[in-house]
């Protein structure tokens, strides 16, 4: 990992973002407003719940302090730490329990990858090029688990938060069946999994999403497509 050149202004780091200032959350308005800095980036996802303000310690449960970060080959420039001295472990990091926690990448790294998701930018390379910040590429690999991170997202979103009907008179309701799991040893199709039909009203762009009963695949020309559809439909509703 390069060496780093960033110097963090603590005392910058009040977990405050004004988010009336961002008008759309495209590219040019995510690098000039809040990647700017690391400052920004901080309070940023302070701001939206991505990061905790405030933590305390596990072991004294005394509120803990930011600190510049001095380990390295760490990718956060700051920790929380405890300024107990009984304490058995006196830092800890930023990312725990939240999006950031287990990546290598910068939290502005992350933040790129979620951004170009959110607008259907789907070729690796291109995405590759968008998160790439200095001399720091990001694997296909990265690209790929982000992905699908962001993927399982926007499910369990539409799962618990999307409308009970859509469509109606005068509308058009497209409907296909896909299939969401996992490959067997992470390699080659996806075998494992639950079949799942799904819909979207083509003029308001409400979905849905339903668990198809028998856990099987239908073709159009199936007898039992149409039956199977609709039983998972009105189990949805």
């Amino acid at each position: 990992m390069r060496a780093r050149a960033v110097i963090v202004d603590i005392e910058q780091l009040t977990g405050q973002f004004d988010l009336t200032e961002i008008e759309t959350y495209n590219l040019f308005t995510l690098g000039r407003c809040i990647l700017n800095t690391f400052e920004n980036t901080y309070n940023f996802c302070c701001e939206v719940k991505r990061l905790n303000k405030t933590k305390n310690c596990k072991s004294c449960r005394r509120p803990l302090k930011l600190s510049i970060e001095r380990r390295q080959n760490h990718a956060t420039l700051v920790i929380w730490r405890c300024n107990n001295s009984k304490c058995k472990k006196d830092y800890y990091s930023i990312r725990e329990g939240s999006l950031f926690a287990g990546s290598k990448l910068s939290l502005q790294q992350t933040l790129i990858l979620i951004n170009v998701y959110c607008a259907n930018i789907c070729t690796y390379d291109q995405i590759r090029y968008q998160a790439q910040i200095d001399k720091t590429v990001v694997s296909p690999e990265t690209v790929s688990d982000w992905l699908t991170y962001c993927r399982e997202v926007s499910l369990e979103i539409i799962a618990r938060q999307g409308p009970q009907l859509i469509g109606g008179p005068g509308l058009t309701v497209e409907i296909d069946q896909s299939k969401f799991g996992k490959r067997k040893y992470n390699t080659g199709r996806f075998v494992e999994g639950q079949w799942i039909v799904g819909g979207i009203c083509r003029e308001t762009k409400d979905v849905f999403l339903a668990v198809c009963p028998d856990n099987k695949r239908r073709t159009n020309t199936d007898r039992h497509y149409r039956a199977s559809c609709q039983q998972a439909v009105y189990n949805h509703n």
